[in-house]
């Protein structure tokens, strides 16, 4: 019986978990802080747990180091038979699973500048992993392919309809693999078939969607990652006259891009890169994780970068409700979702409907593997 290994590179982060046959979990793991100090990994194979801290430079490090604790603990790669990639964006030409080649690696390039935080490093773990597992089919699957049940009336912008026709501008959404997961796992705790969701997957990257009959009707994110909730170094929606504004103001367009992308969110505000800082610099307690002291403008900023973050989840859960009409629960979901129940009283308190609250951690890579473990 073959393994099947999926892999999930995030922005900073690299996750991986390894499946046997019947799809159950063998093997996890997750690389976080990829390029930042303090880095780290948590692996965990069978019953047992470790955490390995180790500066990972980038994200071939972080999976070299992954390949060889699993080769440390008997797995064989002869036995991986699948693997499965998270890609980012496949614009709305690839919707399904498909076989990894050098012909769709070069078709995929074109949509690097799409999703510039994730693409090229979905990419280039892809062409390392093939190298390594030779042997083994490779898959890539699509985070743009659960979005495109969406009306053209919610996907299309007002613009000339020449920019959708011929060079596809339209909003595509991502992190779909998590919405689609989450979706089947509150229909089972719901125990309805096809519910209506508005789904907040909170981490360092962020979107929500509108579920409408078990499909996505909506979603914040658009053409690319960077459009809708502020997260954490995107700047989510702006004004679109703040590009044209800098430019004339002497920024490269390379500059604009990295600011909204790298240098904008709750760090562009904070100053500070990650969210269990931003909650300690505001008086919250985090158990068993520690934060450097915070000078008073770093406090102040801090709290500011948090209040815009709950604001403006708020204003999309407000706008997706009433799109649905009825909504059978508000899911929280990922890094800040799961975790972080301070965040979630903050986000859920004073919303002047009334909604089952649920919390259910997402598993992107069970999602990957149940699409190509009977497909293909």
């Amino acid at each position: 019986m073959g393994f099947i290994l999926v892999i999930n590179a995030g922005s900073s982060s690299l996750k991986f978990k390894l499946f046997d046959g019947e799809l159950a979990e063998v093997a996890s793991g997750l690389a976080e802080k990829i390029s930042l100090s303090g880095s780290f990994l948590t692996f965990k194979f069978g019953d047992e747990k470790n955490v390995v801290e180790k500066l990972f430079r980038n994200h071939e490090s972080a999976l070299n180091e992954i390949l060889w604790l699993l080769k440390e603990k008997g797995v064989d790669f002869c036995d991986i038979k699948k693997v499965g990639h998270r890609v980012v964006h496949g614009s709305d030409k690839f919707i399904a699973p498909i076989i990894v080649t050098d012909a769709v690696l070069r078709e995929l390039e074109q949509f690097n500048d799409l999703a510039p935080l994730h693409n090229p490093h979905n990419l280039k773990v892809i062409e390392l992993t093939r190298k390594i597992l030779d042997k083994a089919t490779h898959y890539a699957v699509f985070d743009t392919a659960f979005h495109q049940t969406m009306p053209e009336y919610a996907f299309r912008y007002g613009l000339p309809s020449e920019l959708y026709a011929e060079n596809k501008i339209r909003r595509y959404g991502f992190q779909g693999l998590s919405h689609e997961y989450v979706t089947l796992a509150a229909a089972k705790k719901l125990k309805k078939k096809n519910p209506n969701l508005i789904i907040c997957h909170l981490g360092s990257g962020a979107s929500i969607t509108a579920v409408k009959n078990g499909k996505s009707v909506d979603t914040s994110m658009g053409f690319t990652p960077l459009e809708g909730l502020m997260m954490m170094s995107r700047s989510g929606d702006i004004d679109a006259g703040v590009v044209f504004y800098l430019a004339k103001h002497g920024f490269t367009l390379k500059k604009i891009e990295d600011i909204l992308n790298h240098e904008s969110g709750l760090l562009g505000v904070s100053g500070l890169k990650d969210m269990r800082d931003i909650m300690m610099a505001c008086g919250y307690k985090i158990e068993g994780y520690q934060a450097p002291e915070f000078a008073v403008f770093e406090r102040a900023r801090a709290k500011l970068a948090l209040q815009m973050f709950v604001y403006r989840i708020k204003k999309y859960i407000g706008a997706y409700y009433a799109i649905l009409g009825k909504v059978d629960a508000l899911v929280l979901t990922a890094g800040i979702g799961e975790r972080n129940a301070d965040v979630r009283k903050l986000i859920t308190k004073g919303l002047p409907f009334k909604m089952k609250i649920l919390v259910i951690p997402t598993d992107e890579e069970r999602m990957i593997a149940m699409k190509i473990g009977t497909g293909n």
